[in-house]
């Protein structure tokens, strides 16, 4: 059988007793592998602004790095909802070697950048559409391999990442001291490499499916209307025995029949992923523009941080452990939330909005001043604010769309992406005009107020809606 096709079924729904997954076995390495693609991916991010300083003081000013973060993140989106849409063809490898590939040669065409619009599109455009299509594999992968022991291979996984948002800021400036930009964007792309045997172990379950005495439904996706090819496919040189004037038409008629369906396709296959009658709903409208704004604040506060920490005279040394510093307050607020969580129940929406609430005073307060022990204290306290964002942003998505998340994340992928290719921009302007980092953290702070305001707007009118029913 077609490896694309080995998780796949033209039955639809069948009843197998005696296999499911192994839950372990190559499981363990594709885990393996899930670790390496976001240690890797999210490792070299969070140093993005220590190791491009000096890049971006040769260019004149760091406007160009919300405008190259904010492509990248909006890549990175865009490439996932349509790396997701893959998956359904193609199996974990082939869309995984794709998203390999793009993320490699994205490294291996920016260690020869000279200029902003170059970094914009190698790293921002190239590598970011790479990795965005790797996350659907990792995680669809992921799921398919394990069930009980879910919970704590994610949680491995998460430790993982967590440990290289630790490390890179302190490795990037060892190497950028030793080595030079051009070498350290090289060792980087070598690294980066190992992404093609992350996404190599990422075989179809169905291969290593073990007995069960336990009788397993199992969804299964119809493949039908896959296989059967629509008429416009038919090949153009069926027209060739024709006469040599009917001929030349036939061929131009049969290659416009396939553009105008490749075109359909694209079309019908968004709109078939897309729910847009979520939209009709105020409750997930808010929460959509709550969580997307919220995460244009998270993800360009990471890449700005080093440069504001730059204008304040701080040393590569002094940037890197303050952003390391972060990390492991990141770190150790996962760790504590997945404990509490374990014992307690918690209101994911509240405790998201408190977290928003105190990064729009923590934004502000990191600029009120330059001390270094008040500027490690702030890191410090973002750091553990930080994970009610990142941890929580899917159960308050779930939250607001709970019989239909998949079509709730993608609305989510669809509008955070656009969002950051708005916004981002916006704030190196907000830059380029002001000539200091103060005003970006102060529009930083603002995108956090929008998501403070909206939702409190929406919980006094349902509450009154709710009071007078």
């Amino acid at each position: 059988m077609d490896e694309a096709y080995a998780h796949m079924n033209s039955d639809g729904k069948t009843s197998k007793r005696g296999l499911v997954p192994p839950d372990g076995g190559w499981g363990y390495v594709v885990g393996i592998g899930v670790g390496f693609t976001f240690m890797l991916g999210f490792g070299s991010s969070n140093a993005f602004g220590i190791l491009f300083h000096n890049f971006f003081l040769e260019q004149g000013g760091g406007s160009g790095l919300p405008l190259v973060i904010g492509v990248y993140n909006g890549a990175l989106s865009i490439s996932g909802f349509l790396g997701g849409i893959a998956l359904k063809r193609y199996s974990f490898r082939q869309v995984g070697l794709v998203g390999a590939g793009l993320f490699v040669l994205g490294d291996a065409l920016t260690i020869f950048v000279h200029k902003t619009y170059q970094l914009v599109f190698t790293f921002g455009v190239i590598r970011g559409a790479g990795f965005g299509v790797m996350i659907p594999v990792s995680f669809t992968a992921f799921n398919c391999y394990f069930t009980k022991k879910r919970t704590a291979m994610m949680s491995a996984n998460q430790a993982m990442s967590s440990l290289a948002s630790i490390t890179f800021p302190m490795l990037v400036t060892f190497l950028l001291t030793e080595y030079g930009l051009r070498w350290t964007l090289a060792l980087i792309m070598a690294v980066d490499l190992h992404l093609v045997f992350a996404m190599l172990v990422m075989h179809p379950v169905e291969w290593h499916l073990i007995e069960s005495n336990e009788p397993v439904e199992k969804e299964l996706t119809d493949l039908n209307d896959m296989k059967n090819k629509p008429a416009e496919n038919y090949d153009e040189f069926s027209v060739r025995m024709l006469p040599a004037g009917e001929e030349d038409d036939e061929i131009k008629s049969v290659r416009r029949r396939k553009k105008e369906s490749f075109r359909m396709n694209i079309v019908k296959m968004v709109c078939e992923n897309v729910e847009f009658d979520l939209l009709k709903d105020p409750k997930f409208v808010s929460t959509l523009i709550g969580l997307g704004f919220a995460f244009v604040s998270d993800v360009t506060y990471l890449a700005m941080e080093p440069m504001l920490l730059f204008s304040y005279g701080f040393s590569k040394m002094e940037v890197a452990t303050c952003v390391m510093v972060g990390a492991i307050s990141d770190l150790a607020a996962r760790l504590s939330l997945a404990v509490f969580t374990l014992f307690f129940p918690v209101d994911s929406r509240l405790i998201f909005f408190v977290g928003t609430c105190i990064t729009v005073v923590l934004r502000i307060a990191l600029v009120s001043s330059n001390a270094l022990w008040f500027v490690f204290v702030m890191t410090a306290i973002s750091g553990l604010v930080r994970c009610s964002v990142q941890v929580l942003f899917p159960l308050v998505l779930a939250s607001a769309a709970p019989d239909r998340f998949p079509a709730a994340l993608a609305l989510h992928i669809l509008f955070s992406g656009t969002l950051m290719l708005l916004a981002d921009p916006i704030i190196g302007i907000v830059y380029e005009v002001t000539g200091s980092y103060v005003y970006c953290f102060f529009a930083m702070s603002f995108c956090c107020l929008v998501c403070v305001v909206l939702w409190t707007i929406e919980y006094i009118v349902y509450r009154k809606g709710t009071t007078r029913s």
